[in-house]
């Protein structure tokens, strides 16, 4: 998906991939800059005005001129 993506309240406009278990959202450098995110944080996340559950920032790949964001579920799983 390509659009607009709220990430902590801030509008930004991003490429988002996503399955089951991540979501990978790709930001612009300047973008990142402006979120003032950092790995290991709670991220709110909205997508098409509609709210997430929160999401944790499990890392943040910096290749200028972008960012890749890996969010994870802050779910719990469950122990096998």
């Amino acid at each position: 998906m390509v659009g607009q993506v709220g990430l902590n309240g801030v509008t930004v406009y991003a490429y988002v991939l996503a399955d089951a278990n991540e979501m990978r959202v790709r930001v612009s450098a300047d973008d990142w800059e402006r979120l003032g995110l950092s790995p290991g944080q709670r991220v709110r996340v909205e997508r098409g005005g509609q709210a997430e559950a929160p999401l944790l920032l499990a890392a943040a790949e910096q290749n200028p001129p972008v960012v890749w964001l890996r969010l994870v579920s802050l779910a719990a799983r469950r122990a096998s």
